[in-house]
């Protein structure tokens, strides 16, 4: 076996996150000189990411199943998620031929060779057969020994294997992540796969019939998600009536305040979505996706928001200890002047819940605007990037809820099933969970021009954030600059104008 000397593992390539490393380059090869030593120490390497081997060292046939579902769900966010979006934008992008034309073409083309390399019938064979492979694979350039010995032959891996090899490996750890760092994220992450499976919009769940559910997941872990979304529902229609005249929802304190509401959208953060946020800058842990469900009230009058904001709270939809202050911003208003209506409507139905109406005046209105204004609009400033392009107010809450079980079974009673209507009656076990909402309050008309015009529309931001993924898992092969940022955000102004 060829030495090695000490200046090949200098201790700086330790640091560093993974998704940004051009090669794999793990220890545990370092002694691998052939082929059946590289395969014992890869299983090693799969045995510290959670895999379960044998007494003889052996990836047990059952982990190798489990390993290859997720080389699927990687090879299924690449092309059923990834790449027809980002292709579909480019080609919108590319039309308008903009000074970033060419760099718009030559994205194409290495999403194209890409690709073309994941459908290769040999590589594919090669990483299905064992799922060890794509280790040997991505440290081939290190350690170019590790398939010496392969089907009898001293095979060499081709650059672009070792690179895609890499790259899909970089997404599978992602995806991987979302089942190790957090269980909580992982039971939403399933009743994601299991709604898409069902053909059951995840953007669209505010309608869905919660009263009497048709999808009910068979896994456990996907019950637990059903059964917190599900609670929350429950709780907010309590609250909300049709107004058939006017074709509007109403929200209802139950004081004497009322908020006529233009639509109500709810979407679960898709698990595909899950991976994007976690890949799209330094890897965050899964733990911190604090917008599992988020729910938006389009409003007929943006001086209605701080109204419902605290209606909401009033009913106990939402609580006040529950509400993460940090998160709570506001960009519908740009000065405290314009939002002097807002803030005489909230101290009206303040009022109205102290059972009298006051009258304040101009001074006073004037002087609470500019103190909300300064509170709501902080957080604001320090999130530059997705929030001032988005005309709403919003914020994170924490929403607590029972889990009951069957005590005898431990089963999960599930919201709008017999079993459920009947719990008083049964002997069962509880616990507390807590669901994070990201709770987003605008009216008909800024929703529209912020949300679906311009470069701060849903399409617009999805792509930039694909693109901040893509740059890290293909490195070298896929590149998109910061410094074109700036001219792809005029791009997508006229594209999405």
């Amino acid at each position: 076996m060829e030495s090695r000397s000490p200046s090949q593992e200098l201790h700086h390539v330790i640091f560093g996150s993974i998704l940004d490393r051009t090669e794999m380059s793990p220890y545990l090869l370092l002694s691998a000189d052939n082929y059946q030593k590289a395969l014992k120490q890869a299983a090693k390497m799969m045995n510290n990411r959670g895999f379960d081997i044998a007494d003889d060292g052996e990836l047990q046939e059952s982990e190798q199943k489990r390993a290859i579902n997720y080389v699927s769900r990687t090879r299924n966010y690449f092309f059923n998620w990834m790449f027809p979006f980002v292709k579909s934008q480019l080609e919108g992008l590319l039309a308008l031929n903009s000074s970033n034309a060419d760099l718009y073409r030559s994205s194409l083309k290495s999403i194209n060779r890409v690709e073309s390399i994941l459908n290769n019938t040999e590589f594919q064979e090669l990483v299905n057969k064992d799922p060890r492979h794509l280790f040997l694979l991505a440290s081939s350039t290190k350690y170019p020994a590790v398939f010496h010995g392969y089907q009898g032959k001293k095979m060499a891996v081709p650059l672009e294997w070792q690179q895609t090899a890499c790259s899909m490996l970089k997404m599978g750890y992602l995806i991987k992540s979302i089942e190790e760092e957090s269980q909580d994220i992982n039971d939403y992450a399933q009743l994601g796969f299991f709604l898409e499976a069902e053909n059951q919009s995840l953007d669209d769940l505010f309608n869905y019939d919660w009263k009497n559910p048709k999808h009910i997941p068979a896994s456990e872990s996907a019950q637990n998600a059903f059964v917190k979304i599900s609670s929350f529902f429950h709780k907010l229609k309590e609250s909300i009536t049709v107004d058939d005249q006017q074709n509007w929802l109403v929200f209802d304190s139950g004081d004497g305040v009322r908020v006529n509401i233009i639509e109500i959208k709810a979407r679960l953060k898709s698990p595909e979505s899950m991976v994007t946020k976690l890949g799209k800058d330094l890897e965050g842990e899964a733990y911190d996706i604090r917008d599992i469900l988020a729910i938006t009230f389009i409003l007929k009058d943006k001086d209605d928001t701080l109204k419902l904001f605290h209606a909401l709270q009033k009913k106990g939809v939402i609580l006040q200890e529950n509400t993460n202050s940090q998160s709570i911003t506001q960009t519908l208003f740009d000065d405290p002047e314009s939002m002097i209506e807002a803030v005489r409507r909230l101290m009206l139905s303040l009022s109205q819940s102290a059972g009298y109406e006051k009258t304040s005046t101009e001074h006073e209105l004037l002087a609470n605007a500019k103190t909300f204004y300064e509170a709501l609009s902080m957080n604001a400033r320090k999130n530059q990037h997705t929030s001032v392009g988005h005309r709403k107010f919003q914020c994170k809450i924490f929403f607590s809820l029972p889990i009951h079980r069957v005590a005898e079974t431990l089963k999960i009673m599930i919201p709008g099933t017999p079993i459920y209507a009947r719990r008083n009656e049964v002997d069962k076990k509880t616990q507390e969970h807590t669901l994070g909402v990201e709770l987003r309050i605008s009216d008909e008309e800024s929703w529209r021009t912020s949300e679906q015009k311009g470069d701060s529309h849903h399409n617009a931001y999805k792509f930039r954030q694909l693109i901040s993924v893509m740059n890290r898992v293909f490195k070298e092969v896929f590149y998109i600059p910061k410094e074109s940022v700036a001219q792809l955000k005029k791009d997508q102004s006229t594209l999405f104008s």
